[in-house]
């Protein structure tokens, strides 16, 4: 009783029979933030339970994420995830290569030693028969001064042997040091670090099992960058979708198919619960020549008394690519987002640097026009205005810009700051001459009563030397007042459209080969006259 009582306390492992696998990754799905990989292979088992050991996994794993399935027939008790030092080193040709330095630089060394040992003994040997030879009877005095001449030269040569080899055995363990700190580093780097599962798997009888094993990983990551290229205004844009793929799980993607899904893996997906929501008074403490004075009032900086607000033109990325890349993606929608699922192996390295991918291409129809803004700069922008522009599925990224063959610029795609167009930027027009010039015989300050009165009028002027009409989307802008006591006073638009809440102007304009358009803006500020008006 006492025996098959010890041997139930063994645990089941020690029974089963170790089988060592190396999975092979078929798939990878990247996320904006995390990876999904999905391996698989066929592994003999005999029957009763086995202890399979699979490699060349991840060594940078969400360990709940983790998933495996096998044939029928094949029962899983339990997976168990460890860290694979050994067969990292030899999936690592930098650290295979630094192996066999070490091994050469080994070898070199102990040829050094050997060599200095035999050169070590020969000056024994040499100390010894010099003693020998001096108590020999019957030695002349020419045969002495032959022999310690003999004696001084070989020692000398042999010291110096010695003191050659000393140096190059120095210097060969400092390079076999530097060698060792090197794999050390490397082997302790996460992003060169493989793991393994090991499976305990149970059958009733001997089968060629398959398994497949996924997992999350959070050390990958794309992200989206544009080429737009536009021929002509009278030809669609050609928007290249492109990828930069950065991932250090520890395991190099060889030949692997890649989908990229604009989702993120969740690991908290508990929904939320709001709690009351509580707000209060309090007085602000305003410090005179370091005395503190309460007040409700709310003291304005000179900044806040008046603000203007400035529209800035979005950027965008051009720029274009093989249109046969289409053939090869297939996108699919979801309620958690798109997958862009791309059907070309591709080979991506474990060393965290990015890797760009093209994986799809938009020919979409734009309408042309040039667009300024004469208060932030003297250019005329060419935009191109695409419409349903949600149907390309956009990520947030950057942008290449080539127009008419030349490259014009980078830009910046944001869809979530977009309205029903997206507008992209094309480039500069130089052909366009754009001039803001202040009227000093029309701008003037007059002092009545308690107020002082400002008058700012400015000439607006487009020339278009080009030898085409133009059609331009001109706009400025007036300020607006946040007090009482300030008011502002649009006196002269020239017809443009006027957005009375943002103080915005805007005029479209069809400029025709070698005419030039004056624009008049005029606008009065009332205040009292012992206010400082910032922003004007």
């Amino acid at each position: 009783m006492k025996k098959g009582f010890l041997i139930l306390l063994f645990p089941l492992s020690v029974f089963a029979q170790q089988i060592k696998t190396k999975a092979v990754l078929a798939g990878v799905t990247v996320y904006n933030n995390g990876a999904q990989l999905n391996h698989v292979r066929k592994v003999n088992l005999p029957s009763g339970t086995s202890e399979i050991v699979i490699n060349n996994i991840s060594g940078r794993v969400n360990e709940n994420s983790i998933q495996v399935g096998v044939s029928s027939g094949v029962t899983i008790l339990s997976v168990q995830f460890n860290k694979d030092f050994l067969n990292t080193d030899d999936a690592n040709p930098e650290i295979k290569k630094l192996n066999d330095s070490v091994k050469r630089v080994s070898t070199e060394l102990t040829k050094t030693k050997n060599a200095k040992i035999i050169e070590e003994q020969t000056l024994v040997l040499l100390d010894e028969n010099r003693k020998s030879g001096g108590t020999n009877n019957g030695t002349n005095v020419a045969e002495l001064i032959k022999l310690a001449e003999y004696y001084r030269n070989k020692s000398a040569e042999v010291r110096t042997a010695i003191s050659v080899l000393a140096l190059s055995e120095e210097k060969q363990n400092q390079r076999l040091s530097a060698l060792q700190q090197q794999i050390a580093e490397l082997r302790n780097n996460p992003n060169q670090q493989l793991g393994q599962l090991v499976l305990q798997l149970m059958t009733k009888e001997g089968t060629e099992a398959a398994y497949n094993v996924s997992y999350v990983t959070p050390a990958a990551n794309w992200l989206a960058s544009y080429d737009i290229k536009a021929e002509s205004t009278a030809k669609p844009l050609d928007i290249i979708y492109k990828a930069a793929i950065t991932q250090s799980t520890g395991l190099d993607w060889k030949k692997v198919k890649l989908s990229l899904s604009t989702g993120n893996p969740n690991y908290n997906i508990t929904a939320p619960n709001l709690n009351p929501w509580f707000v209060s008074t309090y007085q602000q403490q305003i410090r005179i020549r370091g005395i503190a004075l309460s007040t409700v009032k709310e003291e304005k900086s000179l900044d806040e008394v008046m603000m203007v607000g400035y529209g800035k033109a979005k950027q965008q990325n051009l720029t274009a690519s093989a249109s046969t890349i289409n053939n090869y993606t297939s996108v699919n929608e979801s309620q958690l987002g798109v997958t862009f699922n791309i059907d070309i192996p591709y080979d991506i390295n474990s060393d965290n640097k990015p890797h760009t991918v093209s994986f799809k291409e938009y020919a979409v129809p734009a309408k042309y026009k040039y667009y300024a803004a004469p208060k932030l700069s003297s250019d005329a922008y060419l935009l191109a205005d695409v419409t349903n522009w949600e149907k390309l599925n956009l990520q947030a990224g950057n942008a290449n810009i080539v127009f008419e063959g030349t490259y014009t610029g980078k830009s910046y795609i944001n869809p979530a700051n977009m309205l029903d167009t997206l507008s992209l930027s094309m480039g500069r027009d130089k052909k366009i001459i754009i001039t803001k010039e202040k009227q000093e015989d029309f701008s003037s300050t007059k002092f009545i009563g308690a107020n002082k009165k400002q008058l700012y009028t400015y000439l607006i002027k487009v020339r278009n030397t080009k030898k085409e009409p133009i059609d331009l989307s001109l706009k400025d802008q007036y300020p607006l007042s946040t007090e009482s006591d300030i008011e502002i006073e649009l006196l002269e638009s020239s017809g443009a459209e006027v957005n009375k809440e943002t103080g915005m102007l805007s005029w479209q304009l069809k400029i025709a080969p070698n005419e030039t358009k004056t624009i008049k803006l005029s606008y009065a500020v009332k205040a009292p006259k012992n206010k400082i008006i910032a922003g004007l």
